[in-house]
């Protein structure tokens, strides 16, 4: 039996989908020192084009909203997709695992759903509203998340963040992935998190990892804080 609900199951579809393009493409650049910006759009694209023909035929009357469609708002009651073919473009095209693909629904101005996918870890990442937050990993195992006190635990921040916040503290990294760093939090493996120019549906995603995972995340001055981060 299914944990999933039906709408997760087809958002983790689009996702995988998306992740087997992407995985193709991030095996060419490791392979061929392929580094182009052109190359790099292109993916961006096919995985952007992939995840919206899955999920326009799943809920033709649901909104749309794309990471680099920075003006763009909700204005109604409605369901909207907020999706993120490629979070953290730069470590791709370095050829670092810590990118990922994200979805999720917002209604109300609140994400109700969640899904993250990490291929290149061979981890997903999902939550639902009052349904919990999980993590399934390469062995297909299913793990209910919840938030934990790691003392001397990594603490991971903006890439800008990192030279200003606890200087000289060795715990404190950026591994360059926003959506990743809230879903490792939720699963209790970073001790805390410090972020700053978060895109807002990406806060709000955040938010509901933690919210069902047990934790909760705090906004201030432009930061978004959460976890345990006082020494």
């Amino acid at each position: 039996m299914s944990i999933s609900s039906p709408r997760i199951n087809v958002m983790l579809d689009s996702v995988r989908s998306a992740s087997k393009q992407l995985m193709r493409d991030f095996n060419e650049l490791q392979i061929s020192n392929v580094k182009s910006a052109d190359f790099i759009n292109k993916t961006y694209s096919k995985s952007k084009q992939t995840i919206y023909d899955c999920l326009h035929d799943y809920k033709q009357d649901y909104g749309f909203i794309f990471e680099d469609d920075t003006d763009q708002e909700i204005k109604d009651n409605g369901y909207t997709w907020f999706i993120t073919p490629i979070e953290s473009r730069g470590n791709f095209s370095s050829c670092m695992v810590y990118f990922a693909i994200s979805v999720c629904l917002i209604h109300k101005n609140k994400v109700v759903a969640a899904v993250i996918d990490a291929p290149a870890l061979r981890e997903t990442f999902w939550a639902e509203e009052k349904k919990g937050a999980f993590l399934e990993d390469f062995r297909s195992r299913h793990i209910k998340m919840r938030v934990k006190n790691r003392e001397g635990g990594l603490i991971d921040v903006s890439g800008n963040l990192l030279n200003k916040l606890l200087p000289g503290n060795s715990s404190v990294r950026s591994i360059g992935s926003t959506i990743l760093g809230f879903a490792y939090l939720a699963a209790g493996r970073h001790r805390g998190i410090v972020y700053s120019g978060v895109n807002k549906y990406k806060a709000l995603l955040g938010r509901l990892f933690l919210q069902e995972s047990g934790g909760r995340l705090t906004e201030d001055n432009g930061l978004i804080i959460a976890g345990d981060i006082i020494n």
